[in-house]
Parts: C-alpha cells; structure tokens; sequence
C-alpha cells in the first residue's frame, strides 16, 4: 500500500463514522413518530436492531421496515423497494432506509413486521427468529455474519419458530427446502459457539 492510499482510507474511515447504538435509536424514533401520525407501521430492523440484541457490529444507517412510504423528503429510492431519509440527531444527518418491498420477498418482510415486538419506549423491532430468515434471503456478507451470530447465541432464536415462520410464507414444502439452506448456518453456529466456550474455559 502506498502512503498516498493509506491517507485515503484514513480520510474515508473518518468521514464514515459509525452510527452509536443511542444516536441510531434517536433517528428511528423520529421515522417512528412520523409514521404514527401517517398510520404506516414500522419496526427497526438491521444494525442498529443488532446492537440491540447485544451484537454492537459497526453500521453507518438505520433500517426500518415498513408498510408503506412515508411523506418526507426522499433522499434516494431504494432498489428493493422503499425510500431513503434524512434525520437530524444533534449536529449529524443519519440516514434511515424504510424498507418496503416491492419484489419476490415482500411476503416474508411484511410477516416479519407484522410479528414485531414492542420495546419499553413503544416502537417495535423485528423479532430474532425474523432477523434470521431476512438475512438469510440477503445472503450478503454482513447479514450472513449477522445471521451467525444470532444463530450461535444461547437462548436468543428458536430454531423451531424459524420453521413455524416459513412454512407460514412458503407452505411445508417450501419450508423444507429453505430449512436445508439454513441448516449449513445451524452447524456453523454450533461450531462457534463451541469455540466461545472453549475459550473461555482457557
């Protein structure tokens, strides 16, 4: 690496900042109370919905589930469906995507927001059994970690629900099928968590 690409990933690294558990739970409770008023529902979903769960990875927006859009600004239309805005938290702008599907997986999000839980503050957040089955869909890098760390924390999902939850959206043999796919993820999971607990004894 040349010291001229070593000051570009320093002066990209300091202009991404990630998000704080606290300044992302500001911005969804601003997207939340708009929603309220519009009667959309919404639930928090993504990386912020991971620090929740107690999995503090790094994440630069928020992202929302939703039933609709919402009458604000568009920053950008999203590709999958739903639009991108801008919140003020302080002295920063933080983008929230509000997800509404409009392709083939738009069954699966709605079930999941449909099965959100409320938090003491009173907005709602996706359930960890749902945040395996989205990520899953995803298949992208960061949600398969997510996925895994989800799946390898103790008492956290419910490998049964999971397949309750499919077979509602796909029918049993659907279910069956996508069950298979995930169950490489069960057995990795298994892996690291056997990993954690070694470590620890040590």
């Amino acid at each position: 690496m040349s010291h001229e690409e070593l000051i570009d990933r320093y002066k990209s690294a300091i202009a991404k900042r990630d998000l704080t558990t606290e300044d992302g739970l500001k911005a969804a409770a601003i997207i939340s109370a708009q929603a309220e008023k519009e009667g959309v529902e919404c639930a928090l979903a993504g990386g912020i919905a991971m620090h929740i769960f107690g999995y503090l990875r790094a994440t630069q927006d928020v992202d929302m589930i939703a039933s609709g859009k919402l009458n604000l600004p568009s920053q950008d239309k999203l590709s999958i469906g739903g639009e991108s805005y801008l919140v003020r938290v302080g002295e920063r702008d933080i983008t929230v995507d509000v997800i509404v599907r409009n392709d083939f997986f738009r069954d699966f999000y709605q079930a999941a927001l449909h099965d959100a839980q409320a938090l003491p503050n009173g907005w709602r957040i996706i359930t960890p059994e749902w945040m395996v089955i989205l990520k899953f869909l995803s298949g992208r890098g960061k949600d398969i970690l997510d996925l895994l760390w989800l799946l390898k924390e103790p008492g956290l999902v419910d490998r049964g629900k999971i397949a309750r939850l499919l077979e509602q959206v796909m029918g049993k043999t659907g279910a069956e099928v996508a069950l298979r796919g995930l169950e490489s993820f069960y057995v990795q999971a298994e892996v690291m968590r056997a990993g954690d607990k070694n470590g620890k004894r040590e």
